[in-house]
């Protein structure tokens, strides 16, 4: 599997969908909710099978994830579609922090279900100050919804986040990082070493 496709195996675990389904463009996920229901995740970005796929697809919350800049893809679309915000598909070769450090009056809180781990930061008196969670799939975990709450940021909490994250995945056995990340976040992610493998087009089917 390329990156892209490796992520998708990793966020459907970590949001609980079945795993991918392999269809003609690339892969399927089945999400079933109101306003998103399922995304086609292509391998590689060809123009034409992109607009063509775009073309097919009648049903509104229809989601299109291409590893391509939004100045190749969105003009390829027909009127009314959404594009989403810019993303950044990165991975990195995963590396155990020594410490995972924490300012005084917040615990760290890590689960494995044995497919995804999950791990919080929370106060003293139980509130969420940030959290994350990585699917293990074939040596990769898949970093997902990393978030900081805005009262506890710039105390390294997500720093922490990761690197609990990271810790647990190399115990499993995942060697490789893998996550999609905002243009915020991009920065934070390369300061870490992570390398961006694509920018990310994420478009969504509009109402009908």
């Amino acid at each position: 599997m390329n990156p892209i496709e490796t992520w998708a195996s990793g966020y459907a675990l970590t949001r609980g969908y079945p795993a991918p389904e392999v269809v003609p463009t690339g892969l399927w996920l089945e999400i079933g909710k109101p306003d998103q229901r399922g995304r086609f995740v292509l391998p590689g970005f060809e123009p034409a099978v992109f607009s063509e796929l775009a073309r097919s697809i009648e049903a509104p919350g229809i989601y299109i994830e291409a590893p391509a800049p939004r100045e190749a893809a969105a003009p390829l679309l027909p009127d009314n579609w959404t594009v989403r915000e810019r993303a950044f598909l990165m991975t990195t070769l995963l590396a155990a922090p020594d410490r995972l450090p924490l300012p005084p009056g917040y615990r760290l809180v890590v689960r494995d279900d044995g497919t995804a781990i999950r791990v919080e930061v929370v106060t003293d008196g139980g509130e969420l100050a940030a959290g994350g969670a990585a699917g293990l799939t074939n040596g990769h975990a898949v970093f997902d919804q990393i978030l900081t709450q805005a009262a506890h940021r710039r105390l390294g909490l997500g720093t922490t986040v990761m690197g609990a994250l990271t810790r647990r995945a190399m115990e499993r056995g995942a060697s490789q990082g893998n996550l999609i990340a905002t243009p915020e976040g991009r920065a934070l992610y390369q300061a870490l070493g992570w390398v961006q493998w694509s920018e990310i087009t994420s478009v969504i089917s509009p109402e009908r």
